[in-house]
């Protein structure tokens, strides 16, 4: 019943995003007195699947999920959780699957070096609070249409709000360009095992990156320009630095450029006017040994 409620409420909401554009889902639980103010999706169900709904090519879009769980499993008893879902992929974890498809119906997503498959990382929830979860990313060059599936994983899964968008917010070409989503949600970046974000005591979220981490891809034109700006310092003996490496439509890497030192960029520093390779669609940002404040992409 809970899937079936799931599916036509999706199914009303994609009718009307289809006349209004913007946004394509936005799922809200408002309490009547008599029920409570979320969906409480059944831990023994395994997956709950939404209907697909459309998407762009490689355009920026912006899912946001109000959620909680009922498990022991959870950050309020072991803030190492994020730490377990990067070692095992959240297989065991309550969380939403963004999966794309073509206009064939094949699954869509991005390549690296012409074979290996890049997908859009899931939404893990940790918290039996109600938070805000938010991952930000581009569709894969051919991807047509995305399916959410939410999957409660034994655990109950409360939704209260559920909004898929074009993102406009950041100012930027690139993802969570400030890690403004806070310490759940690294929401376009890939740290290594000896990275993870934190809450610094003046509320704003780094993220310390470790020996290597790397942003999700990002639509670059090999006609245009760019600036790019950072801001962090370094924490190792060894010089810490932040790199972008540009793409071909398949992943193909076709070249890099080298942007800061952690010694320059400790008060932020820009470089202008760097023109992606030739045969340039994507790119992805490399940073090690430093704590990032913010990576800014933005088009000159």
């Amino acid at each position: 019943m809970t899937k079936l409620l799931l599916y036509i409420a999706t199914a009303f909401l994609l009718t009307v995003a289809t006349i209004k554009a913007e946004p394509l889902l936005d799922i809200s639980y408002d309490s009547n007195g008599a029920q409570p103010d979320y969906l409480d999706l059944d831990p023994k169900t395994g997956e709950h699947v939404m209907k697909p709904v459309p998407v762009a090519p490689l355009k920026k879009y912006k899912l946001s999920i109000v959620a909680a769980i009922d498990s022991d499993d959870t950050i309020e008893r072991n803030d190492r959780i994020p730490e377990i879902i990067d070692a095992n992929y959240g297989r065991s974890f309550a969380r939403c699957k963004l999966e794309f498809f073509d206009k064939e119906g094949n699954e869509s997503t991005f390549l690296l070096y012409g074979r290996s498959i890049l997908r859009a990382k899931s939404i893990h929830f940790v918290s039996r609070e109600m938070q805000n979860y938010v991952t930000v990313f581009y569709a894969p060059p051919h991807a047509e249409t995305l399916r959410l599936t939410l999957l409660p994983k034994n655990r109950g899964l409360m939704i209260k709000k559920l909004v898929l968008e074009p993102e406009t917010t950041e100012g930027t070409v690139n993802c969570n360009p400030d890690f403004r989503y806070g310490t759940l949600n690294l929401s376009g970046w890939n740290p290594d095992t000896e990275g993870r974000l934190y809450r610094r005591p003046d509320g704003t979220t780094v993220l310390k990156c470790g020996t290597q981490s790397g942003s999700s891809m990002f639509a670059v034109d090999d006609k245009a320009r760019y600036s790019f700006f950072c801001k962090g310092e370094g924490y190792s003996s060894t010089d810490g630095k932040v790199t972008v490496s540009f793409y071909d439509i398949d992943g193909n890497e076709l070249g890099y450029t080298h942007l800061f030192w952690d010694k320059d960029m400790k008060d932020g520093a820009t470089k202008s006017e760097i023109q992606p390779l030739p045969g340039s669609k994507l790119a992805i940002l490399k940073a090690s040994r430093i704590i990032l404040h913010a990576v800014k992409v933005t088009k000159d």
